[in-house]
């Protein structure tokens, strides 16, 4: 994952240099990100580096390969606040609407489920990414399930996390029935009774 950029000398050099840094960085996470959703088997570094207007060395700088700048763009594209929503209700509807928010960026010919099952595969196959895999994109988000769930012992949320989760990994890696809102709302049921259970 990227280290930040250096610290340039005088202040207003400072200044200027980490804008310029912050725009480097979003252009290529950008470039990225448009590249894989055309055609992950052809994007390269070289071809993010052209696409961004950098040169290689600051791609290399910040990332380790195209995979870690992919699943870099991908967590800056999806919604920050993957709890929004999801304060007030019953238990079955808080966790069918954080469900239903999960679904709605990965369904879809335009969603980046396509990326995600790819990200999902080099981790298999890369345990350095994998950890950074585990690290920022699932673990923060068992977290905050875990977090919407305060009845129920400790191991059944655990159980509960694993059933919701697990649910959509299969869905999404098979593709053998969608990922909707009324399966968001069946697996949240589900999880729910299991919490009361």
């Amino acid at each position: 994952m990227p280290t930040p950029p250096p610290s340039a000398g005088p202040a207003g050099r400072s200044r200027t240099g980490r804008a310029r840094s912050e725009q480097a960085r979003q252009d290529i996470l950008a470039a990225a990100l448009e590249l894989a959703r055309r055609d992950l088997g052809t994007t390269t570094v070289d071809s993010i580096a052209h696409r961004a207007g950098v040169g290689k060395q600051t791609i290399y700088r910040w990332w380790p390969s195209k995979w870690a700048i992919i699943l870099e763009a991908l967590l800056e594209h999806a919604e920050r606040d993957i709890t929004a929503g999801t304060d007030s209700g019953p238990l079955a509807e808080r966790l069918a609407t954080f469900l239903a928010s999960t679904f709605a960026q990965l369904a879809g010919p335009d969603s980046d489920g396509p990326l995600l099952r790819a990200l999902m595969a080099h981790a298999q196959q890369n345990p350095a990414f994998a950890v950074a895999w585990r690290d920022l994109l699932i673990l923060p988000r068992r977290r905050a399930l875990l977090e919407l769930m305060s009845e129920g012992r400790n191991e059944d949320r655990e159980a509960a996390v694993d059933l919701l989760f697990g649910g959509m990994w299969y869905r999404l890696l098979v593709e053998h029935g969608p990922l909707d809102h009324a399966y968001a709302h069946r697996l949240a049921t589900a999880a729910a009774a299991l919490l009361k259970a």
